[in-house]
C-alpha cells in the first residue's frame, strides 16, 4: 500500500512538472520575438487557457460543432513603420497532442481572419493555427461575411492604401511568418509541415500566398477563391443597377420561385432528379421562359412577370452580357439570389424595394465612388460601367491576385486544392473555372500539383443542398505527405444524406444507374 501511495505521489509531482514547463513556456518570456522584415513588433503576450469552449467549424466545411481545447494563447501585435497601422495576430498551439504541422487560416469578407471561429476547430484537429486581424478595425472575426468597407478611406475621396495592402497581402503573409516562428519557438522545433485553408477572401489569401510568397506553404486549400474581387464584387451590383433603372423590384418570393422554376427545369439534364444542377452550361433556359406562368406564395397563385424577369435574368447573365471587358460573370440559375444579387423586401404595403448589398454597394461607395455618402441607387448605366473599369484600373495589381504562372509553387513541391460551389450566391464560379484554364494554359500538367474541383448544388463555402467535401483538408495532407493526389474530393453531408464524389476539373459527375443518394451511383466524365 505504501509503494501504491508513493507511486501515485510521483506521478502527481510528475503531472505538476508538467503543467508548470508547460505554462513557462507559455509565457512572453520564453516565446522569441519573431523577425519580421519591414514591420515592428509592438507586443506579445501569451497564456494557457484551460478548457476553452467555441462553436468552430473548418474553412469550406458544414461540420462544425462546440469544441473544447487547451492550449497555449499567444497574440503578437506589430506595426509597419510610416503605416499608422496596428495589426494583431493569434497564434494557438495545443497543449498536448501537437500533430506536428502548422496551419494559417484564412478570413472572409472585407476580414483577413475569423478568429476563435477557425482557431477553435483548427487546433481540436491538432494543428498550431494563426488567424490575423490585418489592421481593419472592424473585423472582429465573428461575422460570417463582414461587409464595413468604412476603413478603406483614410478621408473624403483618400484610400487608406497602407490597410488596403495589409488587407490585400501584408497582413497575411506576416501571419504565416510570425505563426511559424511562435510554433518553432513554442515547441523548439519547427512544423513538419505547413499549411493554409481559406474560403472566399480566405480563398483568395491562399491563391496569393502561391503566386507571391511560393515557398511559404507544403499545401493550400483555397475555397470558392475570391479571385479579380476588385471586378466580380462591382460587378455584383448588376441586377440591383437594373433593379433600380426600371423601378421593378420583384419580392423575395417571386425571386426563389425564378430559381425554383429554373433548376426544375434544368435537373434532369445529369440524367438524375436531385434538385441540383450538376451541369449548368447546359442549363440554357432563360428567365424570360417563365413569363406568363403561374407560382404561389403563401398559398396565392401569381404570374411571373417580364419586369422581373429582366432582373433575374441581369444577375444570371451578369454584366459581362453587355460588357465583356468591363463586366464580370453572373451566378448559376440554382444559386440563391436574394441574399446578395437581388436583395429585396416586401413591407406590409407590399410596395417591394431594394434592401441592398453591403458586400457589393460599400465597394462602389468607398472604393470606387470615395465618398461615404454616395448612393448607389442614383447611379446611370453609363456610369455604373465607368465604376466597373475604374475599379479595375486601381485595384488589379493589389487585389486581383490572379497570376496563372505557379511555377515557383510547383518548383517548391506545394501543392493546392481549390473547389467551388456552382450554387455559389457571393462569387460567380465561372470566374474561378476562368481562372483554372488560364493556369492550364500557362502550364498544361498544372493538375500534377494543383487541382480544381466543381461541387454542384453547393452555395458560397457551405450550404445548399450538394455534397460538401468536409475532408478536403484531409486529402491535401495525404497528397503533401504521402503523394496521394485526390482522384477525386470525397463529399457527403448533401441533401437526404446524399454522398458524391466530385470530379477534377475538367471531369463531371455522370449519373450511371443506382441510388442517387450514394456515390457509386456517379462516375467522372467529360
Amino acid at each position: 500500500m505504501k509503494m501504491v501511495a508513493f507511486s501515485r505521489a510521483l506521478l502527481s509531482l510528475s503531472t505538476i512538472f508538467v503543467k508548470i514547463a508547460s505554462a513557462s513556456r507559455c509565457s512572453p518570456a520564453f516565446i522569441e520575438k519573431p523577425n519580421l522584415s519591414g514591420a515592428s513588433i509592438l507586443d506579445i503576450q501569451a497564456q494557457e487557457a484551460h478548457n476553452f469552449s467555441a462553436t468552430s467549424l473548418g474553412p469550406g466545411t458544414n461540420e462544425g460543432g462546440r469544441y473544447t481545447i487547451s492550449f497555449c494563447n499567444v497574440t503578437v501585435t506589430h506595426t509597419h513603420p510610416g503605416w499608422n497601422d496596428t495589426i494583431y495576430t493569434q497564434v494557438w498551439l495545443p497543449l498536448r497532442e501537437w500533430n506536428g504541422r502548422f496551419q494559417a487560416l484564412g478570413g472572409g469578407g472585407y476580414a483577413t481572419g475569423f478568429g476563435e471561429t477557425y482557431l477553435t476547430y483548427a487546433v481540436a484537429r491538432g494543428f498550431a493555427s494563426a488567424s490575423t486581424y490585418g489592421g481593419v478595425p472592424v473585423a472582429n472575426g465573428k461575422d460570417t461575411m463582414p461587409t464595413d468597407l468604412s476603413w478603406a478611406l483614410s478621408s473624403e475621396n483618400n484610400v487608406n492604401w497602407s490597410l488596403l495592402e495589409d488587407y490585400a497581402s501584408k497582413a497575411t503573409i506576416d501571419m504565416a511568418v510570425i505563426g511559424q516562428q511562435i510554433t518553432k519557438s513554442y515547441y523548439e522545433k519547427p512544423a513538419n509541415y505547413s499549411y493554409f485553408a481559406g474560403c472566399s477572401g480566405g480563398g483568395r489569401q491562399g491563391l496569393l500566398m502561391a503566386q507571391k510568397y511560393p515557398d511559404v506553404f507544403d499545401g493550400i486549400l483555397a475555397v470558392a477563391p475570391a479571385l479579380n474581387i476588385q471586378r466580380f464584387i462591382p460587378a455584383g451590383f448588376w441586377a440591383s443597377q437594373v433593379m433600380n433603372e426600371i423601378g421593378v423590384y420583384p419580392s423575395p418570393c417571386e425571386v426563389r420561385s425564378f430559381v425554383k422554376a429554373a433548376v426544375e427545369a434544368c435537373d434532369r439534364l445529369d440524367g438524375v432528379e436531385d434538385g441540383i444542377i450538376s451541369s449548368p452550361d447546359l442549363c440554357q433556359v432563360n428567365a424570360s421562359d417563365f413569363v406568363g406562368k403561374s407560382y404561389t406564395c403563401n398559398g396565392i397563385p401569381k404570374t411571373f412577370s417580364a419586369s422581373s424577369a429582366k432582373v433575374i435574368q441581369a444577375a444570371w447573365s451578369g454584366s459581362r452580357s453587355v460588357s465583356k471587358r468591363d463586366g464580370w460573370y453572373g451566378v448559376n440559375k440554382d444559386a440563391a439570389l436574394g441574399t446578395t444579387y437581388v436583395p429585396t423586401a416586401c413591407p406590409a404595403n407590399n410596395t417591394c424595394y431594394s434592401s441592398g448589398s453591403d458586400l457589393f454597394g460599400n465597394w462602389l461607395k468607398y472604393l470606387v465612388a470615395k465618398d461615404s455618402s454616395f448612393s448607389t441607387g442614383n447611379m446611370t448605366q453609363e456610369e455604373f460601367f465607368e465604376g466597373l473599369r475604374s475599379s479595375n484600373i486601381d485595384y488589379s495589381a493589389m487585389l486581383g491576385t490572379n497570376d496563372p504562372d505557379l511555377s515557383n509553387f510547383k518548383a517548391n513541391g506545394g501543392k493546392m486544392i481549390t473547389w467551388h460551389g456552382m450554387a455559389d450566391e457571393a462569387i460567380p464560379p465561372l470566374g474561378t473555372i476562368a481562372y483554372y484554364e488560364e493556369v492550364l494554359k500557362n502550364d498544361p500538367k498544372a493538375h500534377d500539383f494543383y487541382r480544381f474541383f466543381e461541387a454542384p448544388g453547393v452555395g458560397h463555402c457551405y450550404g445548399g443542398l450538394g455534397p460538401i467535401p468536409n475532408g478536403a483538408m484531409s486529402q491535401l495532407l495525404e497528397w503533401v505527405e504521402n503523394g496521394h493526389a485526390p482522384a477525386v474530393l470525397h463529399a457527403t453531408k448533401g441533401s437526404n444524406n446524399t454522398a458524391r464524389d466530385l470530379c477534377p476539373y475538367p471531369l463531371r459527375q455522370k449519373y450511371i444507374g443506382g441510388d442517387p443518394r450514394n456515390a457509386t451511383s456517379f462516375t467522372c466524365a467529360k
